[in-house]
């Protein structure tokens, strides 16, 4: 994706994120749509260079630094875009008084595309987490400190879920519209992230505690109807009470 189609995007997920929510929901879905389709005309004209020898576009790691209390959380919401989208690897990794980091492994443009979604639904997943809460959190005025944030942590994590799945969905659709042979272009740039990927050191992260169920659901209904924005989280505070 060339600098001026990611500033078209970047253009109208800004004017989707001020105006009336209706024209919203237009607006990140045209900019969704046109991510996917940018993508795959990406894909296409690199399988073409190969074809003829030349140099294909660069595989890189898009590197992205969660900090805060819900850090493990919004950087899931991330490898879920990652997995969404097919054609770009999440490596995660713990860095002792850093934070959690991130790295979207893929084509320049696909990689640059995850970190655009992957940045919008984190905002809007604690903007919906904080709506959430302030409407349940009396159902919560009994538990303990460490299972209300085990709750809002549960909707942050449904949410992912939820806007993941219709990221893919989505992605589905553009592909089946894009004819034959496009399954054969993305399985082939596949391949070769996963070629790029085993040739770095990775690790395995130790396994999550399981969410709050209700929380989880309440995230991934509110996730899976998501906007698509390209703002990057900020702050992580303000839903801790």
């Amino acid at each position: 994706m060339n600098d001026a189609k990611l500033d078209l995007i970047t253009k109208l997920l800004a004017k989707a994120e001020s105006t009336t929510p209706e024209e919203a929901e237009a607006l990140t879905e045209h900019a969704e749509r046109l991510m996917l389709k940018y993508g795959i005309e990406q894909a296409r004209i690199d399988e073409q260079r190969a074809r003829r020898g030349e140099a294909q576009e660069e595989i890189v790691k898009e590197r992205m630094l969660f900090t805060g209390a819900y850090a493990r959380d919004l950087r899931e919401i991330g490898i879920r875009v990652a997995a969404a989208l097919e054609t770009v690897t999440p490596l995660q990794a713990d860095q002792p008084y850093v934070g959690s980091i991130l790295y979207l492994v893929g084509f320049s443009s696909d990689a640059r595309q995850a970190r655009v979604l992957a940045a919008s639904l984190q905002v809007q997943a604690m903007v919906a987490m904080r709506a959430w809460w302030l409407a349940v959190r009396d159902e919560y005025r009994w538990h303990s400190d460490a299972e209300k944030r085990r709750a809002r942590s549960g909707f942050i994590r449904g949410f992912g879920a939820g806007a993941a799945e219709r990221i893919a969905t989505g992605r589905r659709r553009i592909v089946a519209e894009s004819g034959t042979g496009t399954d054969l272009v993305l399985a082939s740039r596949r391949d070769r992230v996963d070629a790029a990927v085993r040739a770095m050191a990775t690790g395995k992260a130790r396994r999550r505690q399981g969410a709050d169920y209700a929380a989880f659901r309440s995230g991934h209904n509110s996730g899976r109807d998501a906007n698509t924005g390209g703002s990057a989280v900020t702050s992580s505070r303000g839903a801790d009470r």
